[in-house]
């Protein structure tokens, strides 16, 4: 399944359906260069650890052991 077309005219149809729902949300508008812009653009450390990560229940064992 092919996802659809991002346009301007996509965030001028979701503020009408906000409207019409009541919803206090808008969004402004994007230009068509600004989406493809947006669709182009790749973060290089998207997937890359931040930090170590950590192994809750042998953190909270190790806790434990110390206490008795």
């Amino acid at each position: 399944m092919k996802e659809p077309e991002i346009t301007p005219e996509i965030y001028e149809e979701m503020n009408r359906e906000f409207e019409e729902e009541g919803t206090m949300v808008r969004i402004v508008p994007k230009t068509q260069e600004q989406i493809d812009k947006w669709l182009a653009w790749k973060c290089p450390d998207m997937h890359e650890r931040t930090v170590e990560p950590v192994d809750m229940v042998a953190e909270m064992w190790r806790k434990h052991r110390e206490n008795q």
